[in-house]
């Protein structure tokens, strides 16, 4: 079986139109009628009913469970060949949140041999976009942040560490002294939120929902954290965050919050499912799940 036979179908089915599949492949019109000929033959039966006069074509039930499995083997084949291109630049595509990667790039640096992160392509991303272009094979290996454990189809993951969520307050604000307190006394609070690509807002919006409060929210569209740890330092607001990331940082001080936890701040690993990792890759995988990312609570 001929696997461009399979995209020309993929396309047919789509489209409903021989003449359109024909131009955006650029052959003839009679080439893409021959290869869903051949896969009638192939599979003995038909998958396209074209003597329809006005309304158009139809696909039959066979042609519609055809059109299923050939989709999946398009997807898996143009990863394949994604995979094997990457495969001989010798590179590992690796994406790590800002977030994450602001704080525990000197623990990966300081654990991989020299040679191993001079192979390192590293896409700084936030979780959900990485999570994306990993199920898309334009990277291979991330580590993901998420409220819950990650159960995605497509893809495996290692979970290696769960963490608190804080507020982080300036030191010159009232609250500073207080060290510990509810969600609900945060009502009246401007904080500074993130965009979507962060799972903080989304955590932001489970503590709202958990307390019954609805503080006041201004989204920045900010590039990474340390813009939004200077409005929180210079007292423009306060924001939800994960503690380590504000551990031992002059001028802001984090506050435990004694509410039951709605939501909390879990590390994964991730690769997709099917991918054959190198020997490099495999290494970095190792050594992502033993480093000693946080130190304790």
């Amino acid at each position: 079986m001929n696997t461009r036979d399979l995209q020309y179908f993929t396309a047919v089915v789509e489209t409903k139109n021989y003449t359109q599949v024909a131009g955006q492949f650029g052959v003839a019109q009679p080439t893409v009628t021959q290869a869903i000929q051949r896969l009638e033959r192939e599979f003995d039966v038909q998958l396209v009913d074209v003597a329809r006069g006005r309304r158009g074509m139809k696909i039959t039930r066979a042609g519609q469970l055809l059109y299923q499995a050939a989709d999946r083997i398009n997807h898996q084949l143009a990863l394949a060949q994604k995979s094997i291109s990457q495969a001989k630049r010798g590179s590992i595509r690796f994406g790590l949140p800002p977030i994450i990667g602001k704080i525990y790039i000197s623990g990966l640096v300081k654990s991989c041999p020299p040679d191993l992160l001079s192979c390192l392509r590293i896409t700084d991303q936030g979780s959900h976009e990485l999570l994306k272009r990993l199920k898309d094979g334009q990277i291979d290996i991330a580590i993901l942040g998420s409220m819950a454990p990650i159960n995605e189809e497509g893809i495996f993951v290692d979970l290696v560490a769960k963490r608190p969520f804080t507020v982080a307050v300036s030191e010159q604000h009232p609250l500073a002294k207080k060290r510990r307190v509810a969600f609900s006394d945060l009502a009246n609070e401007r904080f500074i939120n993130y965009s979507d690509q962060y799972i903080h807002r989304a955590a932001f919006n489970a503590y709202c929902d958990a307390a019954r409060v609805r503080p006041e929210s201004t989204l920045y569209p900010l590039p990474n954290i340390s813009w939004v740890k200077e409005l929180v330092r210079q007292n423009l607001g306060v924001s939800l965050i994960v503690l380590d990331a504000i551990k031992d940082e002059p001028g802001i001080v984090p506050l435990e919050l004694t509410d039951p936890t709605p939501a909390s701040f879990y590390i994964s690993v991730a690769t997709r499912e099917g991918y054959v990792l190198s020997e490099d890759e495999q290494t970095l995988v190792t050594t992502l799940k033993h480093l000693e990312l946080f130190s304790p609570a």
